[in-house]
């Protein structure tokens, strides 16, 4: 599943990134902390749906809505 079809408040891990997000994107999310393994604590939509905030561990991250749907991610094991 993608980011964007994950619910809000379900805890998951980071398994990779689409082919459609380019080099610069994944070495940006990479280097803010997104990369495939670490764990998304949640999804927070703003007041205008764009944005959407993400705890990624103890930072909050603020992703532009198109990024979402090009984020592989699987729930995340206890």
């Amino acid at each position: 599943m993608t980011l964007d079809e994950a619910a809000l408040d379900s805890p998951l891990v980071v398994a990779g990134f689409f082919p459609s997000m380019g080099e610069i994107e994944r070495a940006r999310l990479s280097g803010l902390g997104l990369r495939p393994g670490v764990s998304v604590v949640k999804l927070m939509p703003t007041p205008l749906g764009d944005p959407v905030e993400c705890l990624v561990g103890s930072q909050l991250l603020a992703l532009d809505r198109r990024l979402l749907s090009r984020i592989r991610v699987e729930p995340a094991r206890p």
